[in-house]
Order: structure tokens, then sequence, then C-alpha cells
């Protein structure tokens, strides 16, 4: 196994998921965007942001599970199935970098 992908499996993915009173904007953190990189090569197709609208007022404590697995593929270019062996996927708060919940 190479060195990039042993360094990958030791922390998640992380996207951090900022609410306001339009949307949620998803962002994958800098630092994961490298190691996807590094483990992945020419794979990654990655998007620096990706802007959801909404109708109502969001839940601001939990990730909708609708809309995770199109705004992983949409960010990272690859399925959440293939980001597991990698230390999978953490949605956060960007100011708090707390993890939050996926709700079905």
């Amino acid at each position: 196994m190479s060195a990039p992908l042993v360094g990958a499996r030791q922390k998640p993915i992380v996207i951090y998921r900022s609410v306001n009173r339009d949307g949620e904007t998803y962002a994958m953190e800098s630092r994961s965007l490298q190691r996807l990189r590094e483990a992945l090569g020419s794979a990654v197709h990655a998007h620096p942001r990706v802007f959801i609208a909404h109708e109502t007022r969001a839940d601001y404590e939990a990730v909708h599970g609708g809309i995770v697995q199109q705004v992983i593929q949409l960010l990272t270019g690859v399925t959440e199935e293939r980001l597991r062996p990698l230390g999978g996927v953490s949605f956060r708060d960007p100011v708090t970098e707390r993890e939050l919940r996926r709700a079905d």
C-alpha cells in the first residue's frame, strides 16, 4: 500500500456545510482535497463549492440524506463508497468544526 493511502486512512474527508436563509453551501476542506489527489490522482474531479437552495428553513443540525451522495460526488468526483477505504466522509460546521449528523 502506498504512503498516501496509509496517511489518508487516518482521517475522514471533511466537507464543510454553511447554511443561510437561501440554502446550504458545501465545500471540501483543502487538506482533504490534497489527500484525495495524492491517493486517487486523476480519478478526482473536484469542484470548490456546491450551493443548494431551499424553500423552507433548513435543519441546522443535520445534513439531509437525500442529497449526501450527490454532494459528495459533485465535490470530489468519486462516490462515497470509493472514499470509505480512505477514512470515509465527515460533514462539519466550518465555524465550530463540530460534526453534523446525517438525517434520512
